[in-house]
């Protein structure tokens, strides 16, 4: 048998393991690394925007395939392509219906700070929903409470945007182009 030299390790000997093993903590403490190593910091109306927006384009996407390939038969774009575009939307729509129900399920089924942005996210793609179920008419009649100036300000974002841009969202609103 081989004699072996066992001593009591004292508090040099671990301070040298643990700065070894993980320097960040041997440097920083445990507060440190455990404040360096937390999730990404939470941006409630960022996400909630990004959902919203999001929303809005899937729903858009979705309620408006015959505007899309009237679109596509119009373009320059040949005729065996339009259904790799289809496909994409396709995708598009498939992929962001399972992400929602990714982030619904982590807001049912996580406590409140494990939920991250999801809650935020969830609850503009929600507004968004609920935004494209009001009927047009109720748009049109708030335009028509709204006062001359206000009218005159509509008008004139109206023609800036129209302008450089080549775009003509006079007769747009959120639901007249996504109506049934």
């Amino acid at each position: 048998m081989r004699a072996y030299a066992i001593r009591k390790m004292t508090h040099a000997d671990f301070d040298a393991r643990v700065k070894r093993v993980d320097p960040k903590f041997a440097r920083l403490g445990h507060q440190a690394t455990a404040a360096g190593t937390a999730r990404a910091a939470k941006r409630p109306i960022l996400s909630g925007l990004v959902g919203f927006v999001w929303a809005g384009i899937v729903i858009a996407v979705a309620r408006n395939q015959g505007q899309i390939a009237a679109s596509l038969a119009e373009g320059s774009l040949p005729q065996e392509y339009h259904v790799y575009v289809f496909g994409m939307l396709a995708a598009l729509l498939a992929v962001s219906g399972v992400v929602a129900v990714m982030h619904l399920l982590r807001c049912v089924g996580r406590r409140a700070g494990e939920r991250g942005n999801s809650l935020s996210l969830v609850t503009g793609i929600v507004a968004a929903v609920v935004l494209t179920q009001v009927p047009a008419e109720v748009y049109e009649t708030g335009l028509g409470l709204l006062d001359e100036n206000s009218r005159n300000v509509m008008l004139a974002a109206g023609n800036s945007v129209r302008g450089p841009a080549g775009l003509e969202i006079s007769g747009t609103t959120f639901l007249s182009s996504l109506g049934n």
